[in-house]
């Protein structure tokens, strides 16, 4: 497929009056998601975010007395404001990049992971740097069959989140992430520095997302990547041109009604979007059709 002409997007970003700028791509960004077994297609998860979307919608422009949300109207856990017990402070660790390899399952599970860390120990200056190689080479990989590209190309984050659990995962310096298909190369003693979560859960509500997101920490998410998404500079993205690329995943850490956009964390490094991170609206290419929590 031929590549988008940046100008000719901002032209048409303008024309519609979007909420986001483009910018020429860096790189070539690769994605990952391969809906599972129990997982909705990609068609379906679109449908559903927009459908969630509305239904909440709706219910928030009820005009009837009723108690207020269980959240507030925007949070942000790079910029947590400080809520006994918990002090202020960034519990989102550094953005990563997937590079040629389609693990971005991988590293939006390890985004998730890794906060939950921060947010359990009640440190925001937590150094903790999980391996995205493990997950996926050691998992996905060498036991699931999963590769990097071609007809098992990707992973779900269900498959992910079971092996975090069970056996866990090791630290990032017991097996650096480097991108293309290779085997499982753990450090000598990586059974000694396996890192395990005690659970994980599906969330399919747009409240109960929020709730989570506003208590507890970042959620795991998927969406459909459209040819203009890797253009994105700033703002809040919704598609308005390319086609359909496939599934990717990243990790979102809050959302802002004044926006009306999820907050997310992507694994394309630090100079794409703002920073590695992205804004997208609500309802949009089924970003919010599921997201997957999980605890420490």
């Amino acid at each position: 497929m031929p590549p988008l002409n940046v100008t000719e997007l901002n032209t048409i970003l303008r024309n519609l009056n979007a909420r986001w700028e483009a910018a020429e791509p860096a790189a070539e960004y690769h994605l990952g998601y391969n809906p599972g077994p129990d997982d909705h297609s990609l068609e379906e998860r679109e449908h559903l975010a927009q459908a969630n979307h509305r239904r909440f919608m709706a219910m928030t422009a009820v005009t009837v007395a009723a108690p207020p949300p269980a959240y507030p109207a925007a949070m942000d856990w790079q910029h947590f404001p400080g809520r006994p017990p918990l002090p202020a402070g960034n519990y989102v660790t550094p953005v990563e990049d997937q590079g040629t390899c389609g693990s971005c399952v991988a590293f939006g599970t390890v985004a998730a992971f890794e906060s939950a860390l921060r947010i359990h120990a009640k440190n925001p200056n937590l150094a903790v740097d999980l391996s995205e190689a493990d997950l996926f080479y050691c998992h996905a990989e060498a036991q699931q069959g999963r590769r990097c590209s071609g007809p098992n190309g990707g992973w779900w984050p269900a498959a992910a989140l079971t092996c975090c659990q069970n056996p866990g995962i090791v630290d990032a310096a017991c097996f650096p992430y480097t991108p293309g298909d290779q085997p499982c190369r753990r450090c000598a003693d990586w059974q000694k520095r396996l890192v395990k979560i005690s659970s994980w859960h599906q969330i399919t509500t747009t409240g109960q997302m929020k709730q989570w997101l506003a208590t507890t920490g970042p959620l795991i998410t998927c969406f459909n990547v459209y040819a203009d998404f890797s253009y994105y500079k700033t703002g809040v993205y919704h598609h308005v041109s390319g086609a359909l690329l496939g599934g990717h995943c990243v990790c979102c850490v809050g959302y802002d009604d004044s926006k009306r956009c999820w907050i997310c964390k992507n694994s394309w490094n630090a100079t794409w979007g703002m920073a590695g991170f992205f804004n997208i609206a609500y309802g949009q290419c089924g970003i919010d059709a599921a997201m997957w929590a999980l605890l420490p």
